[in-house]
Protein backbone atom coordinates (compact mmCIF):
# COMPACT_ATOMS: atom_id res chain seq x y z
CA UNK A 1 0.00 0.00 0.00
CA UNK A 2 2.74 2.21 0.90
CA UNK A 3 4.27 1.60 -2.75
CA UNK A 4 1.20 2.75 -4.54
CA UNK A 5 0.74 6.12 -2.43
CA UNK A 6 4.55 6.92 -3.12
CA UNK A 7 3.50 5.79 -6.88
CA UNK A 8 0.89 8.58 -6.46
CA UNK A 9 2.92 11.01 -5.40
CA UNK A 10 5.79 10.55 -7.85
CA UNK A 11 2.91 11.12 -10.54
CA UNK A 12 1.63 14.37 -9.43
CA UNK A 13 5.06 15.33 -8.61
CA UNK A 14 5.68 14.83 -12.30
CA UNK A 15 2.63 16.77 -13.72
CA UNK A 16 3.14 19.47 -11.87
CA UNK A 17 7.26 19.39 -12.81
CA UNK A 18 5.55 19.63 -16.77
CA UNK A 19 3.06 22.42 -15.57
CA UNK A 20 5.75 24.43 -14.38
CA UNK A 21 8.15 23.92 -17.55
CA UNK A 22 4.87 25.02 -19.59
CA UNK A 23 4.46 27.77 -17.87
CA UNK A 24 8.01 29.09 -17.70
CA UNK A 25 7.97 28.55 -21.32
CA UNK A 26 5.06 30.86 -21.91
CA UNK A 27 7.04 33.50 -20.03
CA UNK A 28 10.36 32.77 -21.68
CA UNK A 29 8.25 33.24 -25.21
CA UNK A 30 6.88 36.46 -23.60
CA UNK A 31 10.47 38.14 -23.07
CA UNK A 32 11.99 36.57 -26.61
CA UNK A 33 14.45 39.47 -26.95
CA UNK A 34 16.45 38.19 -24.38
CA UNK A 35 19.33 35.26 -25.35
CA UNK A 36 19.26 32.04 -23.81
CA UNK A 37 21.09 28.94 -23.84
CA UNK A 38 19.89 25.78 -23.44
CA UNK A 39 21.93 22.62 -21.42
CA UNK A 40 21.11 18.77 -21.59
CA UNK A 41 22.63 15.74 -20.39
CA UNK A 42 21.31 12.18 -19.08
CA UNK A 43 22.29 8.70 -18.14
CA UNK A 44 20.80 5.53 -19.99
CA UNK A 45 21.93 3.02 -18.34
CA UNK A 46 21.45 -0.80 -20.23
CA UNK A 47 22.44 -3.85 -17.61
CA UNK A 48 25.28 -2.51 -15.96
CA UNK A 49 26.90 -0.12 -19.00
CA UNK A 50 26.13 3.28 -18.43
CA UNK A 51 25.56 5.69 -21.80
CA UNK A 52 26.21 9.38 -20.53
CA UNK A 53 25.73 11.98 -22.68
CA UNK A 54 25.29 16.11 -22.75
CA UNK A 55 25.90 19.51 -24.47
CA UNK A 56 28.77 20.04 -22.19
CA UNK A 57 30.90 18.78 -19.44
CA UNK A 58 29.25 20.46 -16.84
CA UNK A 59 25.61 18.43 -17.58
CA UNK A 60 27.73 15.60 -18.08
CA UNK A 61 29.20 15.74 -14.63
CA UNK A 62 25.90 16.60 -13.46
CA UNK A 63 24.30 13.47 -15.19
CA UNK A 64 26.93 11.07 -13.91
CA UNK A 65 26.27 12.03 -10.51
CA UNK A 66 22.50 12.15 -10.61
CA UNK A 67 23.59 8.35 -11.99
CA UNK A 68 25.50 7.39 -8.88
CA UNK A 69 22.65 8.76 -6.11
CA UNK A 70 19.99 7.32 -7.79
CA UNK A 71 22.20 3.61 -7.68
CA UNK A 72 22.92 4.70 -4.35
CA UNK A 73 19.69 5.01 -2.99
CA UNK A 74 18.43 1.65 -4.90
CA UNK A 75 21.03 -0.12 -3.07
CA UNK A 76 19.83 1.48 0.44
CA UNK A 77 16.43 0.80 -0.34
CA UNK A 78 17.10 -2.90 -1.45
CA UNK A 79 19.30 -3.98 1.38
CA UNK A 80 16.41 -3.14 3.85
Amino acid sequence: MKLIALGMLIIFLGVFVVMLGVLKSIQMKESADQKTEVKAGGVILIGPIPIVFGTDRTMVLLSIAGALLLLGAYYVWRSR
